[in-house]
This record gives structure tokens, sequence and C-alpha cells, in this order.
């Protein structure tokens, strides 16, 4: 079978569009399926339990019906080697021969993965970047110790006991697309920024309840404090929580703002609780979405939405704006759409360390026409 045919029987037989005929051809390729006529490397691991996995897991897609993914085969073992192990990098490296990933240069600028880099801008307006070269204690202020402990960590930690009641300058911390940065805050509430994000926070809370203001998107694991809750206003909503983890995104080119709850409970309202606007309480793997100013909850994989902090782009039955969103925020390039482009929905993860050449083979094997030039990428039919 050529593979160009295999390709065609392939996707047929995935989507749950073949005929019994063709299932059972396929099936018969699944069962005796061998990698004893590709060279193996290290990377790839044990070549028995690798095969088994690999039939395994071409067994439970052809039990259901599958979107198309996100990674499209070359042929047969490469095809298995991605799905069953994610190994994209380790994929390419066996076609292309090329051990060490590289940058895509074009146009005389280079194309990197995301790192962590940020700027704090404080009350006064002085802003301190924060990209590794500023470490230790950065200042004190207001007996609060703020110190930039790693190259991707920033800390505010009160120097004496007790709740003041002045009324406390206010900071904001800002990724630049490209960047990601971790906040801890005064009270011991973890922030995880993703790219072109920022937040404004007290660098000490006072008061009955603890009140930070989010753009973009985060992760939240906050400390829990009962006599004072902690609150997130983002993009028209406002979240409620005593001590919980959760992950908001308030970016302003998607079209909600959705906050997806991992552990605790969360309740989710119109921003100064807008007549008509009711709240939503959330639990673990619900999410609220705030859309034309109406609030809902859905069931969901929560892991899927934190997979960023985790170092992997995923998508889920994501379209192709989706899909190039992600990408420009974490790589800093600019997406230009030409044509009427389709409605195919895509399934798969890139690790964020991934080199730019890598993510753009992987778009084109799925035959997502891409081109570059320089930081833009244009996308056509």
């Amino acid at each position: 079978m050529l593979y160009q045919e295999f390709k065609e029987l392939y996707e047929r037989c995935t989507s749950g569009n073949c005929t019994p005929e063709e299932q059972e051809l396929f099936e018969a390729y699944r069962d005796n399926f061998d990698l004893s006529d590709m060279p193996w490397i290290a990377d790839f691991g044990d070549r028995a339990e690798i095969e088994k996995r690999l039939k395994t897991d071409l067994h439970k897609r052809l039990s259901k019906n599958q979107i198309k993914p996100l990674i499209r085969i070359r042929w047969w073992a490469a095809a298995a080697v991605i799905f069953a192990l994610g190994g994209l990098l380790v994929v390419h490296k066996y076609f292309d021969g090329n051990t060490k990933p590289q940058e895509m240069a074009s146009g005389g600028n280079i194309v990197k993965p995301g790192s962590n880099k940020a700027t704090l801008t404080l009350a006064e307006g002085k802003q301190i970047v924060l990209n590794g070269l500023h470490k230790g204690h950065l200042f004190t202020l207001n007996d609060v110790a703020v110190n930039n402990d790693i190259d991707s960590s920033v800390t505010y930690q009160k120097t004496t006991a007790g709740i003041s009641r002045s009324s406390p300058p206010y900071h904001v911390l800002s990724t630049p697309l490209g960047g990601k940065y971790q906040l801890t805050l005064a009270d011991g509430t973890k922030v995880w920024l993703n790219a072109g994000s920022t937040i404004k926070f007290p660098i000490n809370f006072t008061g009955r309840e603890r009140v930070v203001e989010l753009s973009g998107e985060a992760y939240f694991e906050v400390a829990h404090d009962s006599s004072r809750p902690f609150k997130v206003t983002a993009a028209g909503q406002l979240v409620q929580v005593l001590g919980t983890h959760f992950n908001i995104n308030a970016y302003q080119d998607e079209n909600a703002v959705k906050t997806t709850l991992l552990q605790g409970s969360v309740k989710v309202y119109g921003k100064n609780q807008t007549p008509g606007v009711p709240e939503v309480i959330i639990k673990p793997n619900e999410q609220a979405v705030f859309k034309n100013n109406r609030l809902s909850k859905i069931t969901v994989d929560a892991e899927a939405f934190v997979a960023w902090k985790e170092g992997r782009i995923l998508f889920k039955n994501a379209d192709i704006h989706d899909v190039m969103r992600k990408i420009s925020r974490w790589y800093n390039v600019e997406v230009e759409y030409q044509g009427q482009l389709g409605n195919d929905t895509y399934n798969g993860e890139i690790p964020r360390n991934a080199a730019f050449s890598e993510v753009l083979k992987i778009l084109k094997l799925d035959d997502i026409n891409v081109k570059q030039n320089g930081r833009k990428l244009i996308v056509s039919p």
C-alpha cells in the first residue's frame, strides 16, 4: 500500500467514515504492525514495549470517532511513535538527522521559544526588568521584602507580623509575548503568569479582602484565609475564593473569559455583581464561561487548561485560529490570515521548548499552509 493510500485509509477509519472492508484492511495493518525495519535509537526507548503501546493506542483510536489530529503521519511507524509517545522532537530527529533543535531564522529575525522574562512596574512608575540579571533581594517597602529568588520567580514577603490597615501601593507584573513568570504574593498565594499577561496587586493585603486584577492568563494557588476572601477581576468578571487552585484565561483576543477549577470551590459573577448576570459556583473539572455579559458553566478536563504551566501547548478540538493564537503568544510572532480557511479542528500538543522550525514542520505535516516572513506567519487555504 502506498503512503498516500494508507494516509487516506487512516483518516477514514479514525474519523468513523470507512466501510467495513476498509476497517478490516486497516485492522490487519494494525495487527501486523512491526518496527523491525525501523532504525532504532536510544531516545525511542524499549522497542517491544513501544510496539505494544502503539497497538493499544491504535486499537483505542479505531474504537471511537476522532477528529483530525494536529500531527499528521509521514509513514506508518512514525505516526505511531508520534501518537503513542508524544515524541515530536524524537521523530523529527529521526527523519531529519538533526539531534539539536535549531531556531528558525528569516529576514534577519530569529524566532525562539518563550522564556522566563517579565517587567515589574512600581507604584511611582519605575520599572525593573526581570530576566535573570536581577537576582536576590530587590528592595524592601512598607515592611515587605521583594526578592527575585531565581530567574523565574519574584516573591513578596512580609517582614513583620499582623495586618496593616494602611492602603498599600500597587505593583504590576507583566510578561511580554514569549514570556512567563511566577509571582508569590505577600499572603503566600502563588501565581503563574502566561505570555502576554499582566497582574496588578497590592504589595501587602489589608482590610477584609484580597483583590488583584488580571489581563491575559494566569494560574493561581491561593493561600487559605477564611477571614479574607481572595478576588480576581478580569475582563468584566470577578472570581472569589478562600483558598483553591484555578486558571483564568482572559486574553482580549479570545471570545470569552474562562475560569477553570482544579481544586476547591470558586464563585464567579459579573464585575461589581452586574444586574442580570447571576453568579456561578464551579467545582473541580468545571469551567465558568463569561461571554457577551452572560455566565455559564461546563464540565471540562481541567488539566488540559493548565498544560501551558507544565510546558505544553495543548490543542483539544481547536480551530485554526485557536492553534495560531497559542503559537503566536509563546513564540512572539504575528499571524496574518489570507483567503477562506476551513472549519477543521485539531488535537495534539507541542512542547513549549520546541524549536520554531519544529513547530512549522508540525503545522505543515497537518496540511496547514503556513509561510514565514520574518516574525510574521501567513496562513492561507
